[in-house]
């Protein structure tokens, strides 16, 4: 099963906003768990950020910002 680490690993080696779906689909989770992990990742240090804006068709994004 996927951690909090891969989920760090996949973000950090393809810059780009991705959606929720995508990021479940690259790790092979539901999305209950993807949001486990990115709350374990924030209390870690990682810099998740999203954005819900016209740019991104108004539905949510995540990146990770520079470390």
């Amino acid at each position: 099963m996927a951690s909090e680490k891969d989920l760090r690993r996949l973000m950090a080696s393809r810059r780009k906003l991705w959606s929720p779906v995508e990021l479940c689909e690259e790790l092979g989770v539901h999305v209950c768990v993807l949001a486990r992990m990115l709350d374990k990742a924030r209390k870690a240090g990682a810099n998740i950020q999203m954005t819900n804006n016209e740019q991104t068709g108004h539905s949510n994004k995540l990146w990770l910002a520079e470390v």
